[in-house]
């Protein structure tokens, strides 16, 4: 008797091929398609199917409008070949596996796990651990194994050549905000604002249109087929790269719109621009942040402020990112730290927090504390060095919990909240700053 045999080779997927769609990718993982569609139909059938879809698609979303005849209802067939569905229905059958020393284990697939198969022969029960396996044969054929979902439709139509739009949401785009700073020197820099374009599914997209939306909508569903990939990442430099998206409102969000059309395979990524560089000025600052009683002794964080104004050649919408920051060296440009940034609408300022300084140091110690039954004071001293050949400005952030006063404070300072009080302090060239205060609680 022939027998009919599977043989489990690395996992390959066939992609699908898209043409001429519309993509609006937001930043939860999620992405609108609107995809163009036809068939060519004989006059007695009225039923047409698109399989060319992520496996990432939301199930209740798909909608197809035809512009030359009527649906009658729509299917989603979602029974996708997988090698744990394929294993789970063979148990009690047949199988050969063959080990890495080339021996083959014959008998009934009676359990599997994670780590291995439990096989029953014709004298024992056999255990084989996955990392020994080398290949597994069932004894069947699968008829027309399907990689992706199918949609399906009955409709009428009034040619043999019906078309129209189709229209769903899916997993397995994403996008985020990429900025890039040089460091020009006397507080100015170039800011070049990008976004970094995924795409995690199975799918290949032919002249297709992009569309980026900024913000937090309601559903904060997750990017489910990303940790699923098996197929490793292709970073590529697109025609699309010097693509400045047109920026405008969208209800309670914004929308960056392409116009230029383009080619975006399977796990490929692309850049894009959000808007022209810009030749900005930022100030720069070191702060020193401490809590009550700690003591120590560490260089202090240097903080960019960017003031999102149009004086300062921005007022425009900043999305949520990542932020490089560079200087050159030599004429040469280096990479000098990195942050993340949160929204920045028009007129807010941009906080970057880039790294530590190797030349600014800051000491904290308590230098006297006393707790009563009802109170507590504390004397604190701050001594910050600047090593530098240029004088810089120092945020000396010092926070204290509860109902308190300062006292004998040597440096005016600022409260900023009910937990926090700035002292702000400039300091020359190879100099020093000693500030000391007291502050006390009481409590009843």
């Amino acid at each position: 008797m022939k027998k009919s045999i599977i043989w489990f080779l690395p996992y390959v997927v066939l992609l699908g091929q898209s043409t001429d769609a519309t993509m609006t990718i937001y930043k939860n993982g999620l992405a609108l398609i609107n995809q163009p569609v036809s068939w060519i139909i004989d006059n007695q059938s009225n039923k047409i199917e698109y399989e060319i879809i992520p496996e990432g698609i939301k199930k209740s979303t798909p909608y197809l409008n035809l512009s030359n005849g009527k649906v009658f209802n729509q299917k989603l067939n979602y029974n996708i070949f997988s090698e744990n569905t394929l294993f789970k229905n063979s148990l009690g059958s047949s199988v050969t596996i063959t080990t890495i020393d080339d021996e083959d284990q014959f008998g009934t697939l009676i359990s599997i796990s994670p780590e291995g198969y439990t096989l029953q022969t014709r004298r024992d029960v056999v255990y084989i651990k996955k990392p020994h396996v080398k290949q597994v044969a069932l004894r069947k054929i699968i008829d027309n194994p399907r990689t992706r979902p199918v949609l399906q439709w009955n409709i009428i139509s009034e040619t043999n050549n019906p078309s129209g739009n189709l229209v769903y949401m899916t997993n397995g785009f994403e996008w985020n905000a990429v900025y890039r700073m040089e460091i020009l020197g006397d507080g100015s820099a170039t800011l070049i604002p990008e976004a970094y374009i995924s795409n995690y599914s199975s799918i290949t997209f032919d002249n297709l249109k992009i569309k980026l939306v900024e913000g937090a909508l309601g559903n904060n569903q997750t990017n489910l087929i990303r940790s699923n990939r098996r197929l490793s990442s292709v970073s590529r430099d697109s025609e699309m790269d010097t693509q400045i998206g047109k920026e405008s409102p969208l209800g309670d969000y914004s929308i960056y719109n392409y116009p230029k059309r383009f080619s975006f395979g399977s796990n490929e990524h692309v850049s894009v621009r959000l808007y022209e560089s810009r030749k900005i000025n930022y100030s720069k600052i070191y702060v020193f942040e401490n809590v009550e009683r700690r003591q120590k002794e560490e260089p202090l964080e240097i903080e960019f402020q960017v003031q999102n104004t149009m004086e300062n050649n921005l007022n425009i919408p900043l999305p949520q990112g990542r932020i490089a920051l560079y200087e050159y060296s030599d004429s040469a440009l280096e990479f000098t730290g990195e942050d993340n940034i949160k929204q920045t609408p028009k007129g807010e300022v941009l906080t970057i927090r880039a790294g530590r300084s190797f030349d600014v140091i800051g000491k904290r110690k308590v230098v006297n504390f006393d707790r009563q039954r009802k109170s507590e004071e504390a004397s604190i001293e701050v001594l910050i060095n600047n090593t530098k050949d240029e004088k810089i400005s120092i945020r000396l952030e010092e926070k204290i919990l509860g109902d308190w006063v300062i006292k004998d404070a040597s440096h005016n300072y600022i409260k900023k909240d009910a937990t926090t009080i700035h002292f702000p302090l400039s300091i020359s060239k190879g100099k020093k700053a000693l500030v000391t205060y007291t502050y006390r609680k009481e409590w009843n």
